[in-house]
């Protein structure tokens, strides 16, 4: 057993010093990646402004399912682990929130009115609260969020699906980094594709690649309802993860005027140090994560003014040899902004405007001097004239 404790816990700080490695091989890649990309969008394509303030009110309906399956217990099938997986549901009535943008940096927060506000079927609401910050520029955007969920309703097969099996003590919450690369940042902006602090003036997309740090946990008393408890290896009461994940994908945002429709998939893998708290002791794995993004937008963007409705879907499924974790985060919405901006100019364009000038300076200045070369060659020819005397038959002027 201290064998095993040892081989444990190296196997834990081997995984955490890959991870550490890992995350400061991508900040230093990501850093190096977006200051060699730092150039002026197309303006052709991309309007940008210089963004005094921005206040964005929202109604959004945010969701979270998480549901464990167990993998190779003896003396079960396949199809009986399958049915025993157990599915958990927070019930979140629909939030209010407001976002501010100042100068580039966005801020967001999102909370329940009351309980009781929006809920018409009785439930017993669950507690969430959301914050997030953004800062995009032309070719890279960062994004920091927290998440918290309280209180959960689960079910299983067999059992009633309606909203009867409630723990009050299960809680979930993450928080994480993203950092996203555009390399057609010049033409295709995901700032005003889906946050509306950029204008795109002409349909474009690009690739995208999405680095995160993501640390995420649900935790209770026991996360296995006892009558499925036969059909898992051990009783879990936490499960927490630290993740490095990639996702390359594409976004697109087509517009008309002020209105855009705009979308975004990426799909891509990761790794992980899982952490399984059990009742007698702790079991630390490491796996590889399935994950996704999908992100949906439409509306009007004008000047002074924008509203539109989103959607957007987070996925991540991870398998170790006990159990299969899954976990999908979504939300949808809509929303009204108020702007106050100011146009600002490119450094492109700045320079194309310099050139414009010296170009009508050196015209002036050459229509200057050939009009002064025409002038004194129109004088001498008048001075010749009448230097030299008329001829025979023509009559002078006294």
């Amino acid at each position: 057993n201290s064998m095993a404790i040892i081989l444990n816990l190296q196997s834990r700080y081997s995984i955490t010093n890959l991870l550490k490695k890992l995350i400061l091989i991508s900040l230093l890649f990501l850093s190096a990646t977006s200051l060699s990309w730092a150039t002026d969008p197309d303006t052709n394509y991309v309007q940008t402004f210089k963004n005094l303030f921005a206040l964005k009110l929202f109604v959004v309906n945010n969701g979270f399912t998480y549901t464990i399956t167990p993998r190779n217990t003896d003396g079960f099938t396949a199809q009986q682990l399958k049915d025993a997986r157990v599915l958990y549901n927070p019930y979140i009535p629909p939030s209010v929130g407001a976002a501010i943008n100042i100068k580039g940096v966005g801020i967001s927060y999102s909370m329940q009115v009351a309980k009781t506000f929006w809920d018409t079927a009785h439930h017993a609401a669950s507690d969430f609260k959301q914050f997030t910050l953004n800062i995009y520029k032309i070719n890279f955007g960062f994004e920091a969020y927290y998440q918290d969920y309280r209180r959960f309703y689960y079910h299983y097969l067999g059992d009633n699906l309606l909203y009867q099996n409630y723990n009050s003590d299960i809680r979930a919450y993450q928080v994480g980094m993203n950092f996203i690369l555009m390399p057609n940042g010049k033409k295709f902006s995901y700032n005003a594709a889906f946050n509306q602090n950029v204008f795109q003036k002409k349909s474009a997309g690009s690739f995208m690649f999405m680095f995160s740090l993501k640390f995420n946990e649900i935790k209770g008393d026991s996360l296995i309802p006892l009558s499925v408890r036969k059909y898992y290896e051990y009783q879990y009461t936490r499960n927490r993860n630290y993740a490095f994940l990639i996702n390359p994908g594409y976004g697109f945002n087509l517009t008309k005027k002020d209105l855009y429709l705009s979308s975004a998939v990426l799909v891509g893998v990761g790794i992980q140090n899982q952490t399984y708290l059990l009742p007698t002791n702790n079991a630390y794995k490491i796996s590889f994560p399935l994950c996704a993004r999908g992100k949906l937008g439409l509306g009007y963007n004008g000047r002074v003014f924008y509203t539109g409705a989103f959607g957007n879907v987070d996925f991540m499924q991870t398998s170790v040899h006990q159990v299969k974790t899954q976990q999908i985060v979504y939300s949808y919405g809509v929303f009204a902004g108020i702007r106050f901006v100011k146009f600002t100019k490119t450094k492109g364009q700045i320079k194309q405007e310099e050139k414009r000038k010296r170009d009508a300076e050196k015209a002036a200045e050459k229509k200057k001097a050939e009009a002064e070369k025409a002038a004194k060659k129109k004088a001498k020819e008048d001075a010749k004239k009448k230097k030299t005397p008329a001829k025979k038959g023509e009559s002078q002027d006294w």
